[in-house]
């Protein structure tokens, strides 16, 4: 199975809010906090589906795998969410354009702080999905992980334009 979907990337973008090179202004309209949570579900259920469809767990391990999947999602969903916001800041700012040296300074110190959140949450959790998983299912399962958060990250990054100079 092909866990590149196109849909699931357009909808992360319009999640986002983040914009192009050639932002309209700042009153770019929004999805709704109804339509954001929808997209968020929808992504949700197509990284399950992917995990289902390339993991072939036994009924023993998906027993086991499931509820502590769901436990590290809510880790990595909290870190993704500060990811986020400072998409979202920065768009904001670059739309106003206020992107200045603090701005971009702190900016890239929480982007920092988040890298290093995400490797440690997965540090930590490679040690319990190996509990419980053969290595060679565990690093699929980081190996499709991966794959799925670069696209994601993927799509953002096209949708966010670059700092300019003074």
């Amino acid at each position: 199975m092909n866990i590149k979907t196109p849909a699931i990337l357009a909808l992360v973008l319009m999640v986002t809010g983040a914009t192009s090179a050639n932002a309209q202004s700042s009153n770019d309209a929004l999805m709704s906090p109804q339509e954001l949570q929808a997209a968020k579900e929808f992504v949700d259920l197509e990284r399950d589906m992917a995990l289902i469809a390339n993991l072939d767990l036994t009924e023993t391990e998906s027993e086991a795998f499931w509820p502590l999947y769901d436990e590290y999602r809510q880790k990595i969903r909290s870190v993704r969410e500060r990811k986020l916001s400072l998409i979202e800041a920065y768009a904001a700012n670059y739309r106003a354009g206020i992107v200045d040296e603090d701005f971009a300074d702190e900016a890239v110190k929480d982007w920092l702080k988040i890298q290093l959140e995400t490797v440690k949450i997965r540090q930590k959790y490679w040690k319990k999905f190996r509990r419980i998983l053969p290595a060679t299912k565990a690093a699929r399962f980081y190996q499709l992980e991966n794959k799925m958060d670069t696209e994601v990250d993927f799509v953002l990054a096209g949708g966010i334009p670059l700092i300019e100079d003074d």
